[in-house]
C-alpha cells in the first residue's frame, strides 16, 4: 500500500490503452439502436402505474376517512343530544328540583373511560425514559464501524496510534536534526 499512487495510475494507463470486446461494441450498438426506436416511436401513456398510484391514493383517503370517524367517535362524550332530542326547559327544571334521598354511590377506579393523568410512582419506574439523541462523535464511529475500512478502524487501535506516533516523532527529529535526547529534554 505504500506506492497506492503508482499502482493506481498503472492500472488507470492499462484500462485505458485495453481494447473493447467486439460482443460488447455490439449490445452497445444494439442499444443505442433500440433508444433510437423507442425515441421515434409516437408516444403512449402508461396507464398501469397511474391506475395504481390513483386506487392507493384513494385507499389512503378511505382509510383517514375511517380513522377519524372511529376518532371523532370514541372521543364524544356519552350524554351528547342533538338540540331536536334534548330536554325541554321544563323537564330540566324539574330534575333540578328532585333531591335525593339515597346516598351517592362511589364510583368505582375500573369504570372510568379515560385513564388517570397521575401515574403512581410504581408504574412510572417501569417505562424507561426515551433514548437520547446520537452526538456527533457516536454518528463518526458508527460510520467508521458500517463501513469496516481497515484503515479507518487501525485509527481506534491504541498499538496502531502509538506506533503512528513514534513514526510522525522520529519524522520530525529527522527533519529538525534533533537527537531524541535533546528532544526529551527540551520537553521537559
Amino acid at each position: 500500500m505504500k506506492d497506492a499512487d503508482r499502482t493506481i495510475e498503472r492500472l488507470l494507463a492499462a484500462l485505458r490503452d485495453a481494447e473493447p470486446s467486439s460482443a460488447m461494441e455490439l449490445r452497445i450498438l444494439h442499444a443505442m439502436e433500440a433508444r433510437e426506436a423507442e425515441a421515434s416511436a409516437p408516444f403512449r401513456p402508461r396507464l398501469r402505474p397511474v391506475a395504481t398510484s390513483l386506487a392507493a391514493a384513494l385507499a389512503i383517503i378511505g382509510m383517514l376517512i375511517v380513522a377519524l370517524a372511529v376518532h371523532q367517535h370514541r372521543s364524544a362524550p356519552a350524554d351528547t343530544r342533538s338540540h331536536a332530542t334534548g330536554p325541554t326547559l321544563q323537564q330540566t327544571a324539574q330534575r333540578a328540583a328532585v333531591v335525593r334521598k339515597s346516598p351517592i354511590a362511589p364510583r368505582r377506579p375500573g369504570s372510568r373511560r379515560h385513564p388517570v393523568s397521575a401515574v403512581p410512582e410504581t408504574q412510572a419506574a417501569s417505562f424507561p425514559a426515551p433514548p437520547m439523541p446520537l452526538t456527533e462523535q457516536e454518528r463518526l464511529l458508527l460510520r467508521l464501524a458500517h463501513r469496516r475500512d481497515p484503515q479507518d478502524t487501525d485509527m481506534l487501535n491504541p498499538a496502531v496510534q502509538a506506533a503512528q506516533s513514534a513514526k510522525v516523532t522520529e519524522q520530525f527529529q529527522q527533519f529538525f536534526g534533533i537527537n531524541p535526547n535533546e528532544m526529551r529534554s527540551q520537553i521537559e
